[in-house]
């Protein structure tokens, strides 16, 4: 999972890296045009988080026909969502990138690139429930062999088509768009021979025995989480919006600080997704007390090593600004402002760790109502705090680290309540729903508000 989440760092690396000797305003378009595709791939999450929380407590349950219906369904939905992203790209790239800043220069150069992406959007939507699917039968082998494939292939194609040598068209940033969608073709034909070869990692049923596997349950697990990472999209655009009016060295550090980022954030979410293929595989074998141990080792793990990330950030930011741009404004920008959020690494890790384990329980809904609150709060103060503190891009920092402390402590509070232990048994078993209980009664050893019940079985994992 971790050398995965590498290479899906790596993914978004390739393209800046290598427009770099065009300009800082070529890279601006391109770490920037990532926040909106980060709305379309979230979007597939409605489906491919649905799908891993069904699949792994179906496997867990031993019941692996169902499984393979889950994932049939799955597969099939995100190729047709991913077609909203194809839409896009054709008809409104120019004035999605303008959102971001509307200024005729950044959106020639950017609009070319965010179009070429959206239209490709079901190729990676195909290629991330797949992957999935397989992480939720526990093979992450299968997986890091396509990532890494896809990812050679970007790196190879992306300076041919950026700059033309030989025969090769010289297409400048759309250049690398170009290079990135051919290579998340590559990704789907990949799982396409897996699938044919029928790898065990890898069902597919059209249908099955029991209770129906029905894609709107699947939509209702995933739905709160795909608000999650689509809010997180819409936030990052507002904060490339505002970042613009400092000019287009803030707006680049905005995407280059993120990139940066992402070395704490695959090892967390590494974690957290390997957590929620065992969580859910736990639940669904009855096993909450080991599901919670499944936490408790992911967050320990996590602790060291985004300990370990903030003190080599906090050190020698420099040294990760350079691989991007060496604009001397970006430099100047960049080194406080990764300093800065620096400081919330560590109880990030730790909130990231928690929710994506918690995933695999299908209990989205909370998790979903803590992010998107404290979202649509960094909307408003992405432009607020700036302006109040005179403090330009920095100011955004503080906003990103400020609501990331307080948010990874509500994080961490619900999950302590456990309520996730219960999975989605009535779900799968095609039960009706229980009668809410009565407002005014309280079970024993619950909190006098509603009372919660704890079954004998979760008894040890209370300590959660």
């Amino acid at each position: 999972m971790l050398a995965s989440q590498a290479l899906r760092v790596a993914f978004q690396w390739v393209d800046a890296l290598w427009v770099r000797p065009l300009g800082v305003e070529a890279t601006a378009a391109v770490v920037s045009s990532l926040f909106v595709m980060w709305w379309i791939y979230a979007l597939n999450d409605v489906f491919a988080i649905g799908v891993t929380a069904f699949a792994s407590q179906l496997l867990g349950g031993g019941d692996r026909a169902r499984a393979g219906v889950a994932a049939f369904k799955g597969i099939r939905a995100s190729a047709l969502l991913g077609l909203v992203g194809t839409v896009l790209g054709f008809t409104a790239a120019a004035r999605i990138y303008a959102l971001m800043d509307p200024s005729p220069a950044m959106v020639g150069v950017g609009a070319p690139y965010l179009a070429i992406l959206l239209i490709g959007a079901p190729f990676p939507m195909i290629a991330f429930t797949c992957e999935s699917i397989m992480r939720a039968s526990g093979d992450t082998r299968t997986p890091l062999l396509v990532d890494l494939c896809a990812v050679t292939l970007n790196a190879v194609l992306a300076p041919l088509l950026i700059y033309g040598p030989g025969p090769f068209p010289a297409l400048g940033v759309a250049g690398a768009g170009l290079a990135t969608v051919i290579a998340q073709a590559a990704m789907v034909a990949g799982y396409a021979v897996v699938a044919a070869r029928r790898h065990p990692a890898l069902p597919l049923a059209r249908r099955a025995e029991g209770p129906p596997i029905r894609i709107g349950g699947m939509a209702r697990v995933g739905l709160p989480a795909a608000i999650i990472g689509m809010m997180f999209s819409v936030v990052y655009v507002a904060f490339a919006r505002s970042a613009s009016q400092f000019g287009p060295a803030s707006m680049a550090i905005v995407g280059i600080a993120n990139r940066i980022e992402a070395i704490q954030f695959m090892t967390t979410v590494a974690l957290g997704t390997a957590g929620a293929a065992l969580v859910g595989q736990n639940l669904g074998a009855g096993r909450p007390d080991r599901a919670v141990a499944v936490i408790w080792t992911g967050l320990r793990w996590v602790l060291w090593l985004a300990s370990a990330i903030t003190l080599v950030l906090m050190a020698w930011p420099q040294a990760f600004l350079q691989l991007f741009s060496r604009d001397p404004e970006v430099m100047r920008l960049g080194v406080p402002y990764v300093r800065i959020l620096s400081l919330c690494l560590v109880i990030n890790a730790l909130e990231i760790v928690t929710a994506e384990s918690i995933l695999g329980s299908g209990h989205t809904r909370a998790l979903s109502l803590i992010f998107s609150t404290f979202s649509l709060l960094r909307i408003p103060l992405a432009f607020l705090v700036p302006a109040w503190t005179g403090t330009g891009v920095l100011g955004i920092a503080w906003v990103i680290t400020g609501t990331c402390l307080v948010r990874g402590i509500l994080i961490l509070a619900w999950a302590a309540r456990g309520t996730w232990q219960r999975g989605l048994r009535r779900e799968l078993s095609g039960e009706a729903p229980e009668p809410a209980p009565a407002p005014a009664a309280a079970a024993p050893g619950g909190n006098g508000a509603g009372g919660r019940v704890l079954d004998s079985a979760t008894s040890r994992a209370d300590d959660f």
